[in-house]
């Protein structure tokens, strides 16, 4: 599997690097036998006048430079003996598709080069070269250049992750990778760290960069986030694995939150402090389902989103227990300043029927406010795959849990083959929800897309106009299965007729473009 790791050349990344434009015209033709970061002969002296070679240093580097790729710019030491070595001080230095030895022999050229460090040291190995990963980030580490740039894969679970002195930004993308610290050292100077696909010991490396401002961990391989930070403005998580939550940034003000597998809140797994946060997104699996609504129902997914919190002092987001009571340990404090316009958040919840998993021992209620801003977001979006059952019900019960709700967006599965579920169907048990009165009193705006207009879509649509007493505008888009000739079309034109308060706008989409039925403005 693996290419010889001692040869200069490797037939696999050579075709790569012919893929690659920043590559590809600094190849030599095969069988050169120029190497990497040096070449061999070039005493032959020169035929003619080299004026090329007499400019000055910095107006050559700028030649190189514009080759865009390291590789390339060694290998115009062919030129004449004025080229060499001076490829070793370009300020960007980028090696793709290099095999281990020749690129660990080109770090160390150029931390042997003195002078300045450069910008940015960005390094693409291809997975079937044997590779000592510790090896080559202290050669990276000995090199100190201000961006550092990793993609990589190795087979290593444990590799230590030298301390860079001078680095202010480091990506790294390795498969499967674990990241150890040495005993002592830290970050001085870093402020940008990307983890990608790896992992490490998150409370040991945070604390070791006093200057950190911007972190993200994309598919995080762990199942702990723990981050201790007073330096840190913008954080973004995104975990492959349900995860613990311990998070202290007095200075964070930007927070992406992605635990797409759950958040473990057993034994205090869940802790959260951010008191300058303005920008939130909050992704997060659920578990809960209910057979309260005739057929059971379960709540697959939940994402809040607010770019600026509720102006009105500290904000506690808790953890709720199985009985509904706050466990005053778990708890997000958020807080915004009294200066700030509050802006509403948007609710987003994901449902579905007919699902046999699940937790039946969280209510709905208790899911959305488990981790969640109370009364701080203003749009509630329901995402619902009823398969053909009636959804009011449901709809209405989280209507009445989100009180604060100003617009209501239910998006409905419009590939769904059947209209209706089976006559004896229970999905309509108990259906006293069609004579509820239910108190709608923020509620502004009302979007259906993919509406059928069957008789319990309608029967919906009548109570949310009837209790909606500030109600201002309606949209309502029809499934692709119903044609504009349907009387379902005609008959939903006529009660909205009767609200002539409230603006109207029933389409439906041909060739990418809305056909209106009924337009009330």
């Amino acid at each position: 599997m693996a290419a010889a790791a001692a040869g200069v050349t490797c037939h696999l990344c050579r075709e790569h690097q012919m893929e690659m434009e920043c590559c590809r015209g600094g190849l030599l033709p095969r069988g050169s036998t120029t190497a990497l970061p040096d070449a061999a002969g070039g005493e032959a002296e020169e035929e003619e006048e080299d004026r090329l070679s007499a400019l000055p240093d910095d107006i050559l580097l700028r030649i190189l430079a514009a080759l865009r790729c390291a590789r390339a710019a060694a290998h115009t030491s062919v030129l004449a003996r004025r080229w060499r070595g001076l490829w070793a001080r370009l300020p960007v230095l980028t090696f793709h598709r290099v095999a281990p030895a020749p690129l660990h022999a080109a770090l160390a050229t150029v931390a042997a080069a003195g002078g300045a460090a450069p910008a940015l040291l960005d390094i693409d190995l291809f997975s079937h070269h044997d590779l000592d990963p510790a090896s080559l980030l202290a050669a990276a580490a000995a090199v100190a250049p201000g961006e550092l740039v990793v993609n990589a894969s190795w087979s290593a679970r444990s590799t230590e992750l030298p301390c860079f002195d001078r680095t202010a930004s480091i990506k790294i993308d390795v498969h499967f990778a674990g990241f150890t610290l040495p005993p002592a050292g830290v970050f001085p100077a870093l402020e940008t760290l990307h983890l990608e696909n790896c992992f490490v010991d998150l409370g040991d490396m945070i604390p070791r960069c006093p200057r950190l401002r911007k972190f993200s961990i994309p598919f995080w391989n762990a199942t702990a986030v723990t981050v201790r930070s007073p330096s840190l403005e913008e954080m973004e998580v995104y975990a492959n694995f349900k995860i613990t939550i311990d998070i202290v940034a007095p200075a964070l003000k930007r927070l992406y939150l992605d635990a797409r597998r759950g958040i473990n809140t057993d034994a205090g797994g869940f802790r959260l402090s951010a008191p300058s946060v303005e920008d939130l997104t909050w992704n997060c699996e659920c578990q809960a389902v209910s057979d309260s609504f005739g057929v059971r129902w379960r709540m697959w997914s939940l994402s809040f989103s607010s770019s600026c919190l509720d102006p009105h002092g500290i904000m506690q987001m808790q953890q709720m227990d199985n009985n509904g009571e706050a466990e005053t340990a778990h708890s997000l404090s958020l807080s915004s300043s009294s200066q700030r316009r509050p802006r509403g958040g948007v609710l987003s919840l994901n449902l579905e029927t007919n699902v046999m998993t699940g937790d039946s021992t969280r209510s709905f209620e208790q899911e959305v406010f488990r981790f969640q801003v109370t009364d701080n977001f203003s749009v509630l979006e329901l995402d619902l795959k009823a398969q053909g059952h009636v959804y009011g019900a449901i709809v209405l019960h989280l209507l009445g849990i989100c009180t604060s709700t100003q617009r209501l967006r239910v998006l409905l599965d419009e590939f769904l083959s059947q209209d209706s579920c089976f006559v004896s169907c229970r999905c309509d048990q108990p259906n006293n929800w069609r004579n509820q009165s239910i108190s709608l009193t923020d509620l502004k705006e009302v979007a259906i897309r993919g509406f059928r207009g069957q008789n319990h879509e309608v029967d919906l649509l009548k109570v949310l106009l009837r209790c909606a007493t500030v109600l201002e505008r309606v949209t309502v888009r029809f499934s692709r299965k119903v044609t504009p000739s349907d009387c379902r079309c005609r008959e939903l034109s006529g009660i909205l007729e009767a609200y002539p308060s409230v603006k109207c706008s029933v389409y439906y989409l041909q060739s990418g473009k809305q056909v209106f039925i009924c337009r009330q403005q």
